[in-house]
Parts: structure tokens; C-alpha cells; sequence
């Protein structure tokens, strides 16, 4: 979704499918993301996520949590993003209705809720200087077994601890209500 302004036809019609607890995914194409790509199994072009919170009907906009490095989990708005390309994820109504007795609304409304209480966390730097150290050591471990120069996204740490990157507000936020992650 790339569009130039909130009152926008296209804007306005990609806001009116979203919905709190929704899962946003910035597609990027810097160096970080073209070696993940590389490197990582199975590969994304994805590389930074966040949960979108409440509307704002004033403003056709939405709030945003995400983790930044120069924040930690911050408050920021939908249209941070509006010249970005998105990918909106959410739970399977098939598989929320399944196992849960909420609707897959009820059950984004709540992960809005648990990570609010993630809201003062510092950003991880000590997870991502983890998860390039994984990525090289496991490549290489790999590319010596002959299994090619990469890894599997399963081979890097789960952390639970009090500082956050993108992917971790996420996970914290559905943690114990939906499984957002394979956690193998």
C-alpha cells in the first residue's frame, strides 16, 4: 500500500479492513533486510512489525505500538507508515473461533490491551547483536555440514525479558491468548 494522503480513496479504503490487534509488516529493502533475506529460512521481505491499536475517526488514522531503537515500545500513528509498503496480518477467524470462545476482534482488542502493559520497555539491542551472531555462527555452522549458507528463523532465542524489539511487542502482545509464532 503506498498512497499520499490520509483522505485518499485508496487510504480510506485500506483503513476501513483493519482492525485493533491487527498485525502491520513494513516491507523493506536495506541491507539488513536483502541479508536476512539471504540468510535466513524461510525468507521474508519483512523486517519491521508492529500492532495496530485503536481508531481515531477524527483522523482516519489508527494507533500504532511498535519498538523502535531510539524509544523502545513507542505510541505512533498508522499513517507513520502511509508512503510504505504494508502487509496487514491477524489470526485465522477459522482457527480463533476454533479454539477460542471470542471472536478474532474480542481476541485483537485483548492483545492491544497486554501490550499496553509492555509500553516503558527499552528497545532489545542485546537480542539483535544475538540474533546476528546466530545468523552468522548458524550459516556457518551449516554451510560446513553442507546444508548451504543459511539458518532457520527456529534456530534464534525466544527472549523474556523486559526490553523489546518489533517482533517481541508482537509476540508479547498475543502471548497466552493466540500463538502468533512457532515456538519449535
Amino acid at each position: 500500500m503506498n498512497t499520499k494522503s490520509l483522505r485518499s480513496q485508496e487510504w480510506s479504503s485500506f483503513v476501513s479492513k483493519i482492525r485493533p490487534g491487527d498485525i502491520a509488516a513494513v516491507i523493506e529493502s536495506g541491507l539488513v533486510c536483502r541479508f536476512s533475506a539471504k540468510l535466513i529460512l524461510p525468507t521474508s521481505p519483512y523486517l519491521h512489525h508492529f500492532l495496530i491499536a485503536d481508531y481515531i475517526p477524527d483522523e482516519n488514522d489508527f494507533i500504532i505500538l511498535e519498538s523502535i531503537p531510539s524509544h523502545g515500545v513507542a505510541v505512533g500513528r498508522l499513517s507513520d507508515y502511509i508512503a510504505s509498503d504494508l502487509g496487514i496480518f491477524r489470526p485465522s477467524r477459522v482457527n480463533v473461533l476454533s479454539t477460542m470462545a471470542i471472536s478474532p476482534e474480542q481476541l485483537g482488542q485483548k492483545a492491544v490491551w497486554q501490550a499496553t502493559k509492555w509500553g516503558r520497555a527499552r528497545y532489545d539491542y542485546r537480542i539483535c547483536i544475538e540474533i546476528a551472531w546466530r545468523a552468522f555462527s548458524g550459516c556457518l555452522r551449516n554451510w560446513l555440514k553442507g546444508k548451504g549458507f543459511c539458518v532457520y528463523y527456529t534456530e534464534f532465542p525466544l527472549s523474556r525479558d523486559k526490553a523489546l524489539i518489533c517482533t517481541e511487542v508482537i509476540d508479547e502482545a498475543y502471548y497466552g491468548l493466540y500463538p502468533v509464532f512457532d515456538r519449535n
